[in-house]
């Protein structure tokens, strides 16, 4: 046998011999799609690399920006680039519906109890973090408990005068002003979708509309009240949370005077031939440790009650710890079902109130 050809031979036992090596580790490789930036940090820090050294099992990182295209292209055409997805809860609702998510039991895996304070299971997918939108203010110009504790106080420029920051967005915002109309947080949904709900909103925000700065991103409102533009403003609590600890700030959060809040799911891709792993990798994902590991990478709250008491009283001062009553939840069928009937007409109805 010549050189050649027992070099050949022994690169081809060598191909041969790797292939059933790549072939497992394709099988048991998972592809996770996030939100990307510090979503996407907590992803990897809290589940993929804890994931890996429990299971051996290797997580392939991806991100998008909630394009529901992305999904539909990968399922119709049967190629399939992710495992797991991390939706909002109106992509999950939608996406189930369209049949791009495996439809799971999810209260056959995990307790259903866990979850109930943040607005419990989807039809395909489960909660994963839960983002709130309160009433925040800065704590040392208001000390010795004298900040506003309502939303009745927001909207008070007697007591309280100076500009007041609002989402730029009809969503969330008109919640608030139900909110600040005297409705009970859990209520504000029900009140909106009724007859009469929507006027009554807009006649709320036509109220302080004069002293309202509104803003269109997580990094403005924080920019508005650091730097004093705004006495007080609507606020994600995640944002307060960072602006805090890069700032050195006392920005306070009052979960007491209602919020709205709704969580960020993860499911799984219809017809991923790695459902059982994606299962299993979900699992983990909703386990107390994880979970508490997540919220302190990204500093939004945990979707597992359970988790909250592996955190320091510190790590939960910006979330709504004891407050999930005071929250109008972005969950279930009543805020689903409004939002995606209602979405678009309001938001033109919305801009033009803003620029009126």
């Amino acid at each position: 046998m010549s050189l050649r050809s027992v070099l050949g031979a022994g690169l081809l036992a060598g191909f041969l011999l790797a292939l059933p090596q790549a072939q497992a580790q394709q099988s048991t490789t998972l592809t996770v799609a996030n939100n990307g930036g510090a979503a996407g940090v907590g992803f990897r820090e809290a589940y993929y690399k804890p994931w890996t050294a429990a299971t051996g099992r290797q997580v392939i990182d991806d991100s998008f920006n909630q394009e529901l295209a992305r999904l539909r292209s990968q399922v119709e055409t049967k190629n399939l680039t992710w495992d797991v997805v991390s939706v909002t809860a109106i992509n999950e609702a939608t996406a189930c519906e369209e049949g791009l998510l495996e439809q799971i039991d999810w209260s056959k895996i995990l307790d259903p109890k866990d979850f109930e304070g943040v607005g419990g299971f989807g039809k395909c997918g489960i909660p994963n973090n839960f983002v709130s939108g309160g009433l925040v203010y800065d704590g040392d110009k208001f000390p010795n408990g004298t900040g506003p504790k309502t939303w009745q106080d927001f909207w008070d420029v007697q007591k309280f005068p100076g500009k007041r920051g609002l989402l730029y967005r009809a969503e969330q915002t008109m919640e608030v002003a139900l909110m600040a109309d005297g409705v009970a947080p859990a209520d504000a949904m029900k009140v909106l979708a009724a007859p009469g709900g929507v006027e009554r909103a807009f006649r709320k925000l036509a109220e302080l509309k004069p002293h309202i700065r509104w803003w269109k991103s997580g990094d403005e409102s924080m920019q508005n009240i650091l730097n004093g533009d705004v006495v007080m403003t609507f606020a994600w609590n995640g944002r307060v949370s960072t602006a805090n600890r890069t700032n050195k700030r006392n920005l306070k959060i009052e979960f007491g005077a209602g919020h709205v809040s709704g969580s960020q799911m993860i499911a799984i891709m219809k017809g991923t031939p790695k459902k059982d792993i994606a299962i299993e990798f979900i699992k983990f994902t909703s386990a107390p440790p994880q979970q508490a590991n997540f919220a302190r990478a990204i500093d939004y709250a945990p979707a597992n009650a359970k988790a909250y008491p592996l955190m320091t009283e510190l790590e939960r001062s910006t979330l709504p710890s004891g407050h999930l009553h005071l929250a109008s939840l972005q969950s279930g069928s009543l805020y689903l079902d409004f939002w995606l009937n209602n979405g678009d007409a309001l938001l033109q109805r919305f801009i033009q109130f803003a620029a009126q």
